[in-house]
């Protein structure tokens, strides 16, 4: 497998800056986001974060019952998460993804969006496989058109139209909802996100 420059560099940014990413992404507080999930999952789901981060949404699932397998390719990253959520953390991203018909639910909140388009696009097929019939998916990007680096890291930027391009190319996958929400963080004003819930057909 070969990664991309793209992704490589976001996670050299990640090792170095763990702590603080960690710290800062704790607090968020997705609710709303966890809500449209959840409500298409049954209580005995088994759910898959792809590229966890801090470990806060897993914990919350947990929480109320689910099942959770936490992926995060960062190493500094995963061994925070593991010792936050006090239980195992899979050193994996989307790249890894070759399971088939596993997963009830597969949540991907801001963990995709430093792949570039195509690859983005074949991720897809991947989380479709994984799915098992009438699963759900949910992903989330920094809203807009136009790619761009940030201290060294690639944006993917989403709007509706890009997603729904990406969408076309896969079959069995389609979108149910998506979602326009400001960012939660307040030296954020005036960003946005763009949400997307989507199912596989069965």
């Amino acid at each position: 497998m070969v990664l991309k420059s793209s992704y490589l560099s976001a996670q050299r940014f990640y090792s170095e800056k763990a702590e603080t990413f960690f710290e800062e992404t704790l607090k968020i507080d997705l609710s709303p986001s966890y809500e449209v999930f959840l409500e298409r999952l049954s209580s005995d789901a088994l759910i898959l974060d792809l590229g966890c981060g801090s470990g806060r949404d897993s914990k919350n699932f947990r929480k109320q019952g689910y099942s959770v397998e936490s992926w995060e390719p960062n190493e500094k990253l995963a061994c925070l998460a593991e010792s936050y959520l006090d239980f195992a953390v899979k050193r994996a991203s989307s790249y890894e993804l070759t399971s088939f018909n596993k997963y009830h639910g597969i949540w991907a909140s801001a963990s995709l969006l430093h792949l570039d388009l195509e690859d983005f696009c074949k991720t897809l097929n991947s989380v479709k496989n994984a799915l098992k019939p009438r699963g759900v998916f949910y992903t989330s990007f920094k809203w807009g058109s136009k790619d761009f680096c940030r201290d060294g890291r690639f944006f993917l930027m989403m709007n509706e139209e890009r997603l729904f391009h990406c969408f076309e190319k896969v079959d069995g996958l389609s979108i149910l909802e998506i979602r326009k929400r400001a960012d939660h963080r307040s030296d954020r004003n005036g960003e946005y996100w763009l949400e997307c819930i989507a199912v596989r057909s069965s």
